[in-house]
């Protein structure tokens, strides 16, 4: 009993110790009126976006600063100055940063009509103040929720403002007055620019729909149909991992936050099929990591690459699903091969979920297929995904009053039947959302369960609330992250420093493109340790992503290989947060962990450059062409995981392994001459280890 205890706390402990490393800051205990303030402002907050993305009409610049500065006040009351504090109560220095947070908000929204015209430009000691105190807050915080890294990175651009009149070369620009500066910085130049336009717009929209159709039941239905695919799979729990990442990703834009939700369940079941600490962590890691590729959310990503790009939104999730699939592919076969080089089974078929179940209770899948089906059907993102959001309640009150899934056929049919009229598609939504309320209600009755109607609607009131309030406080950090980008993106724009830097590195690549890419994904992969996706795409989209641009290389795939650097940074050393995190969880040590991660997700290293060799991987071609690209990569990330475990009809040989290696990169490079030399190389490594070999082939389960 005494050991069974402490390995309980040993596990809570090491959860905490995962759950620490996403920088999404640490929750005061308040006191009970405080939590009470706390959770109202919080649904408030989350109320008042929904009500201004689709019916109440406001000044953008003011939604912007109150989408803002609101957050932070709520940032302010519930999250601890430092780790150590202690106390139930609000400081009052926190008191102090909310009340310029409402005076800052308050200042904006009066004066608007002349800052319009006069920002940078002519500046009052208003104007300077409220700059710089809202500089200041935005800069709070993003530490006391995203970590210092961020902050930091943003002060030094700050300060190149102020030194760069002395300094040589590209660095040096003429000089700016401090009050035009930080009138400048707190406008939608700078602070308000395109991030925080890409945050007000989607950012608590998408996070309270990942937060309902996760209380629905959904994530739960993921992991067991994850189990149910994959799981007797030899070294099934390593591809459930893989699965589940894939299928997390679609509703969550952290890595960290996809470990610990998933990995708190997978990591354990890995090791008790065999796999070793750190394999477990890394698997994990890799897969959540690459979440963050899996449309429709991506971590946020696509909804401010569509900002910066202005290529539609639909266009850049649709693009993306190929590379996703080739990414987890790779992590896929790279975990079959070690399962067959360390001979783990899977999990016996009995303790498995089956699969009738699972048929019964695909309706719960409604909100996924409502967004997917209004985002590709040209509906705006916001329709999309407060439709989706409406559909996952619905889930919730089929599940409280315990009807089968199926019941959910009906506002699945009328989800995609009333916008086909050419009914508005918010008049079509509505009209689905309150008949099929009605429904269930009636079915209840008919049901002869109308005495429980008052409670099951108490509860979904209750939950509700809870999930707004809840939905506010995960989309803290990545509103945080955009504000505080947003001026790093306008010094850039400011001083001129990002088109010098483009020339820069322009110049340092010479005339090879090959070599400007590399240095391109290594200056983005350096911005991405240790800070948020979304950070890290940001800046490097507004300081990386112009110079491959300048090459002549599309915005879409100059965009997405910068966006691909940033997610994987998450698993490069020597600030791998998520693997980090996989390694507390599984109890392994961080840096071979990390360094395992990297090996499973090497296919993320390689995939960006296929967005330049091969821009059709992108959709950026016939769909003929695609296919090739496509069935050629597939090969190749194949040959990765053989390069990487060593495994083809038995051991490979160092040998092998480099011909498996080079076969690899000239499929992925995808021309005809490099198709060909690929291709007849895979093949002649297929023949000799086939000859080699004392076994049929095994093909991955």
């Amino acid at each position: 009993m005494v050991s069974e205890t402490s390995e309980a706390v040993d596990k809570t402990t090491d959860l905490e110790k995962a759950q620490e490393l996403d920088n999404e800051g640490q929750d005061r205990s308040l006191s009970k009126n405080l939590t009470i303030l706390l959770v109202v402002l919080s649904a408030l907050y989350a109320l008042f976006h929904l009500a201004v993305l689709n019916f109440w009409a406001i000044d953008e610049w003011v939604y912007r600063v109150i989408h803002v500065n609101m957050g932070a006040a709520l940032g302010f009351i519930g999250i601890k100055v430092w780790s150590g504090e202690k106390g139930r109560s609000v400081s009052p220095i926190d008191w102090l940063l909310i009340a310029g947070t409402i005076g800052c908000t308050a200042y904006i929204a009066i004066n608007l009509e002349q800052l319009i015209m006069r920002t940078g430009v002519i500046t009052t000691t208003g104007d300077y103040i409220c700059g710089f105190v809202g500089t200041l807050i935005v800069l709070e915080f993003a530490r006391r929720v995203a970590g210092i890294i961020l902050p930091a990175i943003a002060l030094v651009f700050v300060a190149y403002v102020f030194v760069g009149p002395w300094l040589p070369g590209i660095l040096h620009h003429s000089g700016f007055e401090a009050a035009n500066f930080a009138s400048y910085l707190y406008s939608q130049d700078a602070i308000f620019g395109m991030t925080v336009a890409a945050s007000s717009r989607y950012i608590i929209l998408f996070v309270a729909f990942a937060v309902f159709l996760q209380a629905s039941g959904a994530g739960d239905y993921f992991m067991r149909l994850a189990m149910a695919l994959f799981g007797a799979a030899r070294g099934g729990p390593g591809k459930v991992s893989v699965f589940s990442g894939l299928l997390f990703g679609t509703v969550s834009g952290s890595a960290v936050a996809n470990v610990v939700a998933s990995g708190t369940f997978t990591i354990p079941l890995m090791r008790r099929v065999g796999y070793p600490k750190e394999s477990a962590g890394a698997i994990e890691a890799a897969s959540s990591s690459g979440g963050q590729l899996a449309p429709p959310v991506m971590g946020a990503g696509a909804f401010i690459m569509a900002e910066i790009t202005g290529i539609p939104y639909s266009e850049i999730v649709v693009a993306a699903a190929f590379p996703c699939l080739l990414f987890y592919l790779a992590i896929y076969l790279t975990v079959d091969l070690q399962a067959r080089r360390l001979g783990l089974n899977g999990v016996p078929r009995e303790e498995l979920p089956k699969f009738r179940e699972l048929g019964r209770d695909a309706f719960m899948l409604l909100p996924l297929i409502v967004l997917l089906y209004l985002l590709l059907s040209g509906f705006s993102i916001i329709a999309a995904g407060t439709w989706g959001l409406a559909s996952a309640l619905l889930v919730l009150l089929c599940r409280e009053l315990e009807f089968p899934s199926v019941v959910l056929a009906l506002p699945l049919v009328l989800f995609v039947a009333l916008p086909l009229t050419g009914m508005q598609v918010n008049y079509a939504g509505a009209i689905a959302f309150i008949s099929s309320i009605l429904l269930m209600l009636v079915l209840a009755v008919l049901k002869g369960k109308a005495d429980r109607v008052p409670s099951v609607m108490a509860v979904m009131m209750r939950t509700i609330w809870i999930g707004l309030a809840d939905s506010s406080r995960k989309s803290l950090q990545l509103i945080s992250v955009m504000a505080c980008a947003g001026i790093v993106v306008g010094v850039l724009g400011l001083t001129g420093l990002g088109g010098r830097f483009s020339s820069v590195l322009l110049s340092a690549a010479g005339e090879s493109e090959a070599i400007a890419f590399l240095l391109a994904m290594m200056i983005s992969v350096v911005l991405g340790m240790g800070m948020p996706t979304t950070a890290a795409y940001a800046i490097a989209a507004a300081v990386v992503a112009p110079a491959l641009m300048q090459m002549g290389i599309s915005a879409l795939s100059a965009h997405m290989f910068v966006f691909y650097c940033a997610v994987i940074s998450a698993i490069t050393p020597p600030v791998a947060i998520a693997a980090f995190a996989g390694a507390a969880i599984a109890g392994g040590k961080p840096w071979p962990t990390s360094i395992r991660a990297m090996r499973f997700g090497i296919a993320a290293f390689v995939l960006p450059f296929m967005f330049y060799t091969s821009p059709e991987i992108l959709l950026q071609g016939s769909w003929g062409e695609t296919l090739f690209v496509f069935a050629t990569a597939v090969v190749a990330v194949y040959l990765i995981a053989v390069a990487g475990e060593g495994q083809l009809f038995g051991d490979c040989s160092v040998l092998e392994r480099i011909v498996a290696a080079v076969a690899a990169l000239l499929l992925l490079w995808s021309s005809a001459s490099t198709d060909i030399a690929g291709g007849v190389l895979a093949l002649a490594l297929f023949l000799w280890a086939r000859r080699r070999g004392t076994s049929q082939p095994e093909f991955a389960a």
